[in-house]
């Protein structure tokens, strides 16, 4: 910030920083929306296990395929103009949702949710970087994503209790309804560059040429270990939470709407406490990659002893849930792995890249996971015994990806700095 710029009211930046968090609670509940309603979703528009699983993905493949056009925005429009655009297209997407009629009609308003959902993180981090102080923009950094994944909480128990008052279709048009309220606030707020400081150079790269760089980045080898992994550590636990822990509980376990929110805000909320704990890891371990692969072993451990047990009581489940949110915490630290090997040349399209591999991860694995178990009950395979088998599958995928992710070379943040 310019030392001759007029002074700005704290009231004025804690409601910056405070509509921006808001805004990116928004995505992380419709992310995560479909799981606590799954098997309502399931009983009244008959959805299988094959559509399930490809409705839920289809928000992750819509958000990753955004991230090279909305980069492009974001240098050339600014954050404020895309994330007022993309804001839209979220709204749009939960009026679609509360209004469809069937799984064609639901899979594409999770695809506008997706869509509107690509900025939310991405354009605040970069109204952060120009209001500011450099050593300020991990610590906000920090808060964007931590505050926001309260957002995800409130897809759990909440939505469960709305769901069960009004009805599912009603919860997303209040969604809808309070995410254009926001829109709207963020509109009257928030500004690319503080007052007194010139605005930023609007970039004139092209699709082509972004597109460019990130082949450029593709090139190097070390890129894919760690694309890899970052592409089945998060999968594997959205593919749990946003997706077969509702279903499960309620087929296995016999658990109404309302016990299931209870159980998935465990686990949420296990998560949000995670990312606090994980993000001291690196400090700990004086590695990234150490800690990274505890992450991965512990993860896997949990869905193999999912997979391993015979009908478990509900209360050694609903702890197992929420030690592998507490667990979950470990995957930002995959990219944060891939910020400190790319050059600074290369370091918002590596982070394009593996953004892109995180998200599409997601829908691959829900959707993968959606076929194998309608393809284990049609071939006669007992209910609880088709979870069973995929959850086991989820553990070996991880257990996978961390064999070739172990070839990657460590580095840590104080390795960086040492270096110069």
């Amino acid at each position: 910030m310019s030392d001759t710029a007029p002074p700005i009211s704290r009231f004025y930046v804690v409601s910056l920083v405070g509509i921006l968090c808001l805004v990116f609670m928004v995505s992380q509940f419709l992310r995560s929306s479909t799981g606590v309603i799954a098997p309502d979703l399931m009983e009244d528009l008959g959805l299988r296990p094959e559509g399930l699983g490809l409705l839920s993905g289809a928000f992750f493949l819509s958000f990753a395929v955004s991230q090279i056009p909305v980069g492009i925005m974001l240098d050339r429009y600014g954050a404020r103009v895309t994330m007022m655009g993309s804001v839209g297209i979220a709204v749009l997407g939960c009026f679609a949702f509360a209004f469809a009629r069937n799984e064609m009609e639901l899979t594409a308003a999770r695809v506008l949710m997706g869509l509107g959902c690509s900025s939310m993180l991405m354009g605040p981090l970069m109204i952060y970087r120009r209001w500011f102080p450099a050593e300020r923009f991990a610590s906000l950094s920090g808060i964007q994503i931590s505050l926001g994944t309260i957002g995800a909480l409130m897809a759990t128990a909440p939505l469960a209790f709305t769901t069960e008052l009004f009805g599912w279709r009603e919860s997303f048009m209040g969604v809808g309804v309070i995410t254009l309220f926001f829109a709207i606030l963020m509109g009257f707020i928030a500004r690319d560059t503080p007052p007194g400081m010139a605005p930023p150079p609007r970039s004139s790269e092209t699709l082509r040429e972004s597109i460019g760089g990130t082949v450029e980045v593709a090139r190097d080898r070390s890129v894919w270990p760690l694309f890899t992994m970052i592409s089945c550590g998060y999968a594997s636990f959205a593919a749990m939470q946003a997706l077969w822990v509702a279903p499960y509980l309620s087929d296995v376990h016999g658990l109404d709407l309302t016990a299931r929110g209870h159980v998935l805000f465990g686990m949420t909320g296990g998560q949000v406490i995670g990312l606090f704990l994980w993000g001291y890891a690196e400090r700990l371990f004086g590695s990234i990659k150490k800690p990274v692969m505890a992450g991965v072993v512990l993860s896997a451990s949990i869905l193999a002893i999912l997979a391993a047990l015979d009908h478990p009581p509900l209360w050694l489940v609903t702890a197992l849930f929420i030690v592998l949110g507490l667990n979950a915490g470990y995957t930002p630290l995959l990219l944060a792995h891939g910020r400190l090997i790319f050059p600074d040349r290369l370091a918002g399209r590596g982070i394009t890249l593996l953004n892109f591999g995180n998200m599409t991860g997601v829908f691959a694995l829900q959707a993968l996971t959606g076929a194998l178990i309608g393809f284990l009950w049609r071939s006669g395979v007992a209910t609880e015994a088709g979870y069973r088998i995929t959850f086991a599958s989820l553990a070996l995928v991880l257990l996978a990806a961390l064999a070739y992710y172990s070839t990657i070379r460590d580095t840590s943040s104080r390795a960086v700095a040492a270096r110069g």
